[in-house]
C-alpha cells in the first residue's frame, strides 16, 4: 500500500481472501536460488526464502505480532489488520517487478522485506524499464537489533541488481531515525527529500568499494559471534552420555568433567537417573535451563529427533559427532545419508542454531574462564596462542596429541567432520577477532568455497599468520562431495601464496613453523644478522637471504 494513506476495513479472518471474489494472480515462477540461511548480527541464524501464495497465513501472524509503534512506523498508519487485497498483494509477489523476501525463524515469519518497480506502479514515462524501485522493510519487534534489517537490504540489494534495477527508493517518518540509519550504515549514499513528516530516500544500488567494504565487515562480525557462541558456552548438555565408557557420549561427558569446564553440564539419557554422578534427564525438552552448547552423540537416526527438541528448548549450537552421514557406504548409503545432512542442517537454521559436524571430533578451548574439552580428545591441549582448525575426527586426535607433546599452546580447536555448517572460513573469521589467538592452524581435505576463503585469508594474514597443510592434492574427500570444490594442485598453490598463507607439506612441519611463530616475535623489518663459523656458510646464507628478498645487514665469522 502507499505509505500515509488510510487502510480498508479490516478484516476478521483470512476467509475473504480466499473467496472466488478475489481473483488470485497466476502463480509465477519461484526462484530458489535466492534462498538462503544467513548468520545475523548476534550469532543466529533465519532462513531466507521469496514469499509466495502458501504465506498469506503466517503473513498474518506475523503482523498481528506487532506492536503499535512498529506497524505505525512501517505503515504510516495504525494498520491493526492486513485487508484482503492487501494480503493478496502482499503474498503474491511476480519475483519480477514485484519482489519479497520473508526471514523464518522456528517456523514462523519474523520478517519481510520487499521492492516494488515504481515503473509499474505509476507507469512513469522516466523510468520505463523499471530501474527505480521502491524498497522496505519490517521485524519483528522480539528480532529488532539484530541486524535483520541490514541483511534484508544485501540481498535485496543484490537481486535487484540482477533483474536489473539501478536505484531503490524508501519513504520512511522523519521520527524513524533507526530505519535510516540501516542505508547508510549499509554504504549507500543516499539523497534526502522532506515532504512533511515523511523523508524520501534514494541510492544507487551498484556496489562499490565502500558497500563491499561494509558487507564484508558485517559478515565478519556476525560469522565470528556465531562461533563464539558454540566456543564460549556457558552450559552444555551431552544428549548421549552414558555410563559405559565404550560410547561416544561417555568419552564427551568424562572428558568435559576432567577439562573443569565452568558451567552447568546436563546428561541426557532417555533411562539412567545419573550418568557420571551427575543428574541425567530423559530428553532435551526436559532440561531445567538454558542451553548453550548440545554435544549430540546418538545413532544418526535418533539425531533429526534431538535437533527437533534442541530448538524448541532454545540451544543455541550442536556439535553432532554421530556418524552415517554420506561418509561412506554405496551410492545409494552415500546419497541418503547426505539427503538427512542436508535436513539436518536446514532444521538447525530454522531455529537459529549452526552446527559443528557431522561426524566429527569436537571442540575445546583451553580459556580458563571456559575450560572446555567437548571432545573424544583425552589429551588437555596446554593452553596457548594457536587456534588450529581439521576436518577429520581421527586425525584431530593426533593433531593434540603431537601439539601436547611438542609444547604447543592451543587457543581453540574445531575439529568439523563433514563441515556442513561450520567450516575453516568461519573459524578464520572468529580468530581474526579473537584476542586470545595469534595464529591460525588450518588442515584442510578441501574447499566448500576457495574465493571465500581467499578473501578472508588474505585479510587475516595481514595482521596474524596462517599456517596450513592440504591434504588430497586437489581432490574431494568421500562424504564432502555435496560441500567441496576440487581445486587443482597448481590452483592450491596460487590460492595460498596470493593469500599470504605458510603452507606446509605435512604435519610436522606445520607444528616447526607454529612453534617458532608462537615463540619468536614477528621482526619489525626485512635486516638480517648472521653469525657463524664458516664463511662458506655465510655466503650461502647471504645468498639465500637475497634470493628470499631479506637485507644481510651483518656477516660474523667466529671461526
Amino acid at each position: 500500500m502507499t505509505p500515509g494513506t488510510d487502510p480498508p476495513p479490516a478484516v476478521e479472518s483470512l476467509s475473504a481472501v480466499e473467496s472466488p471474489d478475489a481473483a488470485e494472480p497466476s502463480e509465477p515462477a519461484y526462484p530458489p536460488y535466492w534462498e538462503a540461511d544467513v548468520v545475523v548480527s548476534d550469532g543466529g541464524t533465519l532462513h531466507l526464502r521469496p514469499i509466495m501464495p502458501a504465506d498469506a497465513e503466517a503473513l498474518v501472524r506475523f503482523h498481528a505480532g506487532l506492536s503499535v509503534r512498529t506497524r505505525y512506523l512501517r505503515y504510516f498508519s495504525a494498520y491493526p489488520t492486513i485487508p484482503p487485497r492487501d494480503l493478496i498483494r502482499f503474498s503474491h509477489v511476480d519475483h519480477v517487478h514485484r519482489v519479497a523476501l520473508a526471514g523464518w525463524l522456528a517456523g514462523e515469519i519474523i520478517a519481510v522485506g520487499r521492492f516494488d518497480r515504481l515503473a509499474e506502479q505509476n507507469s512513469a514515462e522516466d523510468d520505463p524499464a523499471g530501474r527505480l524501485a521502491e524498497v522496505a522493510f519490517v521485524v519483528a519487534d522480539a528480532h529488532q537489533g539484530r541486524g535483520i534489517g541490514s541483511v534484508l537490504l544485501e540481498h535485496l540489494v543484490e537481486i535487484g541488481r540482477e533483474l536489473g534495477v539501478e536505484r531503490f527508493e524508501a519513504v520512511v517518518l522523519a521520527e524513524n531515525q533507526a530505519m535510516m540509519r540501516v542505508f547508510l550504515q549499509a554504504g549507500f549514499e543516499p539523497t534526502r527529500r522532506l515532504a512533511g513528516s515523511e523523508v524520501s530516500l534514494e541510492f544507487d544500488i551498484a556496489a562499490t568499494t565502500r558497500t563491499r567494504q561494509v558487507m564484508a565487515e558485517r559478515e565478519l562480525r556476525a560469522d565470528a559471534r556465531s562461533i563464539g557462541r558454540l566456543l564460549n558456552p556457558r552450559s552444555v548438555a551431552v544428549v548421549g552420555a552414558s555410563a559405559d565408557p565404550a560410547k561416544l557420549g561417555h568419552v564427551v561427558l568424562t572428558n568435559l568433567l576432567r577439562a573443569g569446564f565452568t558451567g552447568p553440564i546436563f546428561p541426557v539419557h532417555p533411562r539412567a537417573r545419573s550418568v557420571a554422578g551427575i543428574l541425567a534427564y530423559p530428553s532435551v525438552a526436559e532440561l531445567p535451563g538454558d542451553v548453550d552448547l548440545a554435544v549430540i552423540a546418538v545413532p544418526a537416526e535418533q539425531v533429526p529427533e534431538v535437533v527437533r527438541q534442541c530448538g524448541a528448548h532454545g540451544v543455541r549450537g550442536l556439535v553432532v559427532m554421530s556418524g552415517g552421514f554420506g561418509e561412506s557406504g554405496d551410492e545409494q548409503a552415500r546419497a541418503d545419508g547426505l539427503r538427512a545432512q542436508r535436513e539436518l542442517i536446514a532444521q538447525a537454521h530454522a531455529h537459529g542454531m549452526r552446527v559443528i559436524g557431522p561426524n566429527c571430533l569436537g571442540v575445546l578451548n583451553t580459556a580458563a574462564e571456559v575450560a572446555l574439552n567437548a571432545s573424544l580428545s583425552t589429551v588437555d591441549p596446554r593452553p596457548g596462542r594457536a587456534g588450529f582448525f581439521c576436518q577429520s575426527g581421527a586425525l584431530g586426535v593426533a593433531v593434540l596429541g603431537e601439539a601436547a607433546r611438542r609444547g604447543l599452546g592451543v587457543s581453540t580447536f574445531v575439529s568439523a567432520g563433514n563441515r556442513a555448517d561450520v567450516s575453516g572460513n568461519d573459524l578464520l573469521q572468529y580468530w581474526e577477532t579473537d584476542p586470545a589467538t595469534d595464529l591460525a592452524l588450518l588442515y584442510l581435505e578441501s574447499f566448500g568455497n576457495p574465493r571465500k576463503f581467499a578473501r578472508i585469508a588474505r585479510r587475516f594474514a595481514r595482521s596474524k599468520p596462517i599456517v596450513a597443510v592440504k591434504s588430497g592434492r586437489g581432490s574431494v574427500v568421500a562424504g564432502l562431495q555435496h560441500t567441496s570444490v576440487e581445486v587443482p594442485e597448481a590452483s592450491v598453490q596460487a590460492l595460498f601464496e596470493a593469500s599470504g598463507i605458510i603452507r606446509t607439506a605435512n604435519l610436522a612441519e606445520l607444528f616447526d613453523v607454529a612453534l617458532l611463530l608462537t615463540s619468536q616475535p614477528l621482526p619489525a623489518g626485512d635486516r638480517v644478522s648472521v653469525v657463524g663459523h664458516s664463511t662458506a656458510l655465510g655466503v650461502l646464507v647471504a645468498d639465500a637471504l637475497a634470493t628470499s628478498g631479506l637485507s644481510l645487514t651483518r656477516l660474523v665469522d667466529v671461526g
